[in-house]
Parts: structure tokens; C-alpha cells; sequence
């Protein structure tokens, strides 16, 4: 999958391998710390680290800019382990990041490109992502790229800490 950042030069997401790992961990725990999402001592670090489980329990995808992992999301299909909110007809990713130095490069947009072009080869109807409602950086990206919120479905994993449900229609073509 080749995607354009509209920037200097291409994004390409592919599919992540082992020798992803390291850079898939350390570009998530950066982007949510610089995005104001992680408590100092928070052992949300630890979930966010942790490419291998992400790489077993979904589809693992990094975004590269000239040979650089410069981004990462992970695709969740309904009967995943690691889905929260998506339905049958649905597919939802998670652990959205790039690395701060990337942001507002498109390396976003392309990834989740890449999660519709995977939705539309299995058939699902709508994309879905739960975004935590201090993020108000990420909720603005989400709404950019069509996404709505369904409040009926907003959950709480933990005291505090509240998850606003997105979702978006499948477009039928690319």
C-alpha cells in the first residue's frame, strides 16, 4: 500500500514485522506523552510498548517515510481480542501514533486509509475508534476525516478515564 503524505515524499504502510517492534513501541508511548495522554507513572506505557501482543491479536500496520517507521495503528477486527466497541459489521482500530516529529505530515490520513482499504476487502460497513475525551487533538483529526460521534456507545475503562466512540461509513470505493 502506497499512500501520498502530500508532503516532500510517500508514505508506505505495510504490514509491521519483528524488527518493527522497537520502533512501533517507542513511537507510541512519544505520541501519546506529547499529546498530553499518558500520566507519568501510567502503565498504559507499558499496553503501548508492547507491539509483539499487537502484532499476535490484530493486524499490525507501520507507516515509513524514506525507509523510517515514522507511524503505527492497529487493526481490530470485531472478533479480536484486542477490540472494545466494534460490532460485527464493523472494523475498529486502535493505538493510532505517529512519531511527533511526523504529525500533520498525512502519515495519519495514510494509515487510516490503509485500515479502509482493509475494511472494504472484509466486507465491513463502518470504521470504528474510541478516542479519550481530553484528546481533543485526535477528536479534531478524527471529525477531519469524516468520523462521528456515537455516544451510545462512550465507555469508561477506568475511573477518569473516559472514551468517546467514533465511527464512519466504509466508502465503497478507494
Amino acid at each position: 500500500m502506497r499512500h501520498s503524505g502530500g508532503v516532500t515524499s510517500s508514505i508506505e504502510v505495510r504490514p509491521a514485522t519483528q524488527d518493527d517492534f522497537a520502533a512501533v513501541g517507542r513511537i507510541s508511548v512519544e505520541a501519546y506523552d506529547a499529546a498530553g495522554q499518558l500520566e507519568p507513572r501510567s502503565l498504559y506505557r507499558e499496553v503501548l510498548a508492547d507491539a509483539e501482543t499487537r502484532f499476535h491479536r490484530g493486524l499490525l500496520l507501520v507507516a515509513e517515510r524514506d525507509g523510517e517507521v515514522v507511524g503505527t495503528i492497529t487493526i481490530c477486527p470485531h472478533d479480536s481480542f484486542l477490540a472494545e466497541i466494534c460490532r460485527q459489521d464493523e472494523l475498529e482500530f486502535r493505538f493510532l501514533a505517529v512519531d511527533p516529529s511526523a504529525w500533520q505530515s498525512g502519515v495519519a490520513n495514510a494509515l487510516i486509509q490503509a485500515c479502509e482499504e482493509q475494511a472494504r476487502r472484509m466486507g465491513a460497513a463502518q470504521l470504528a475508534i474510541c478516542v479519550q475525551d481530553t484528546n481533543t487533538g485526535a477528536a479534531a483529526m478524527y471529525a477531519k476525516c469524516g468520523f462521528m460521534r456515537d455516544p451510545g456507545r462512550d465507555w469508561s475503562p477506568l475511573q477518569g478515564i473516559n472514551l468517546l466512540a467514533l465511527t464512519r461509513p466504509v466508502a465503497t470505493t478507494p
